[in-house]
């Protein structure tokens, strides 16, 4: 793990912890936890919420098609400036603060529907509202055939994700702090 960006984040979780959610970057095993179910190939148009350092953002950049559409989505200016130090070169990826306003920047990206979506938000510590205008937000930029990926520190927020989605397969992540459970979700119910 990156040294900077370790205390970077732990700097961050301090000074706010309800709008970073963990203490800690998220590990190799949770970010492949989160990613390897993707459909590369055919992930086009993708969105990235909460990003915090960019431990996610860097796989996928490595992992998207050259000439895929990434929004990436952090709150924080400081981690913002990080990710967008790191990716200058990625023409397809722009970074925006507000996740409740995926909409407007994918209709400001020219994107008709997103492939997948990826979370990194703390829902669980999120004003109830915020948690529920993201959610929306998320169910109707999904394509039909569209996924959704979130991680979560507790299993709280699985029946408001099984309200959003037809279909959610849960894993347990041990290797990551703390330990995380992945939800995978298909299917939005618009």
């Amino acid at each position: 793990m990156r040294f900077k960006e370790s205390m970077t984040f732990i700097k961050r979780f301090a000074d706010s912890p309800r709008r970073i959610g963990s203490v800690a970057p998220s590990s190799k095993f949770l970010t492949n936890a989160m990613l390897d179910r993707v459909d590369w190939d055919n992930a086009n148009y993708i969105a990235e919420l909460g990003a915090g350092t960019g431990v996610f953002t860097r796989e996928i950049v490595k992992r998207a098609k050259p000439d895929a559409k990434i929004l990436v989505f952090e709150i924080d200016p400081a981690l913002q400036k990080m990710i967008q130090e790191e990716h200058p070169e990625h023409k397809g990826l722009s970074l925006h603060s507000d996740a409740q306003e995926l909409y407007r920047y994918m209709q400001d990206n020219e994107i008709s529907a997103l492939d997948f979506v990826i979370s990194s938000l703390p829902f669980t510590v999120l004003p109830p509202r915020v948690t529920v205008r993201i959610l929306d937000a998320v169910v109707k930029c999904l394509k039909p055939e569209g996924h959704f990926v979130a991680y979560q520190y507790s299993s709280i927020m699985k029946h408001v994700l099984q309200k959003k989605f037809a279909r959610i397969q849960t894993r347990f992540v041990l290797c990551n702090i703390p330990p995380a459970f992945v939800y995978d979700c298909f299917e939005a119910k618009k």
